[in-house]
């Protein structure tokens, strides 16, 4: 939880940064900003950077089993807004099977 503290209090990561905090790899960095799930800025000629909120409600996002005040501080802007993720309640429950009916 003090890693996630961390992250919060630095602004902009790289996207080797934000990379490594995520366990993926630079690219799917950048496929998510294109597609929303984070938040980035270009800075100067085209160097990317992330925002670390949008880091952190990410993994709050995907965190399971952890109540959401024990991982992100009061305070914290990380939840506040639109962080550009969304929401997975949309996805058709029909589509998803279980290892048991996949195997059949």
């Amino acid at each position: 939880m003090d890693a996630i503290f961390a992250l919060q209090q630095k602004r902009l990561l790289r996207v080797d940064e934000a990379a490594r905090i995520l366990n993926v790899s630079r690219w799917t960095v950048y496929r998510w900003v294109e597609a929303g799930r984070l938040g980035g800025t270009r800075i100067g000629a085209g160097s990317l950077r992330i925002f670390s909120e949008t880091v952190a409600a990410l993994i709050d996002h995907h965190c399971v089993g952890v109540p959401v005040a024990a991982v992100v501080p009061q305070g914290s802007q990380a939840l506040e807004g639109t962080t550009g993720l969304r929401s997975r309640q949309h996805l058709d429950s029909g589509r998803v099977r279980s290892r048991q009916q996949a195997a059949l």
